[in-house]
């Protein structure tokens, strides 16, 4: 008797407890929880945008471009800039008529800082600057030109022109368009800058048979003193002078941007 009150006893507390267990009020979340709910979602949102990527088509004054982004936070992104271009050159330069080719390449790391989050941007950066021309000069165009301080003769010889830049040039320009911007997948891209190349430096080297219009003696070029002597004043003539207006290169870009 004793056991099946203790039992009934057992029973009847435990249906009182859940009886008060779901009489009791569920609290609801206080408008202090609910933002910050609501905050903490958008941090959230806002660190997984930070990772999105981009990637820019363009043209421009150094080729054709490839243009990777990485969006660090909203005012600030890192772009690797990649350019190549080729095309034949020529052109006169103290009465010696040259042809030749145009080498592009240019690999870029710069820093995008949009001040207003938006499209308008500020860049800086530095780039390996691996342009180069090489001009030969040859045949009867050049029968009479002057090399350093002498004129020769120059149509059974040929005169090789190498100009090479510094591999490193600082960079800093404006633009518009960010690729990892979230309001659109595509966007457009525009660049003008300035890349600080330095003077570049030219190195002259012939081959052949020259003759001296003065003297009216032939010598070869390859080892003759007097026009290995010119040779080289035609050179120092070229890295002092003519050459020193492409310190600054002016970079002009247009392009189309897709972010992932």
């Amino acid at each position: 008797m004793l056991k099946i009150l203790s039992s009934a006893s057992i029973i009847t507390s435990l249906f009182f407890m859940a009886n008060v267990s779901a009489l009791t009020p569920v609290k609801e979340p206080s408008k202090a929880d609910k933002k910050a709910s609501l905050t903490s979602n958008k941090l959230s949102t806002t660190e997984s945008e930070k990772s999105q990527f981009g990637v820019t088509g363009k043209l421009g004054t150094l080729g054709l471009g490839l243009d990777l982004t990485y969006g660090i936070n909203d005012k600030i992104n890192a772009r690797l800039n990649l350019n190549g271009a080729s095309a034949d050159a020529d052109g006169e330069q103290d009465d010696i008529n040259y042809t030749g080719n145009l080498k592009g390449q240019t690999i870029g790391g710069l820093l995008d800082y949009h001040p207003t989050g938006g499209g308008f941007r500020i860049s800086a950066g530095l780039y390996n600057n691996g342009n180069e021309l090489d001009l030969d000069a040859t045949g009867a165009n050049n029968s009479n030109v002057q090399i350093g301080d002498r004129d020769y003769d120059l149509s059974g010889a040929t005169l090789n022109t190498k100009v090479e830049f510094k591999s490193i040039a600082p960079y800093l320009g404006l633009g518009w368009g960010n690729a990892v911007d979230k309001d659109s997948k595509w966007g457009f891209s525009a660049d003008l800058g300035v890349l600080f190349q330095g003077a570049p430096e030219a190195k002259l080297k012939a081959t052949g048979i020259a003759r001296d219009i003065e003297t009216g003696l032939s010598a070869d070029v390859g080892t003759d003193p007097t026009f290995q002597a010119e040779l080289v004043k035609e050179q120092d003539n070229l890295n002092n002078g003519d050459l020193e207006s492409f310190k600054f290169y002016p970079v002009v870009s247009v392009g189309v941007s897709y972010h992932f």
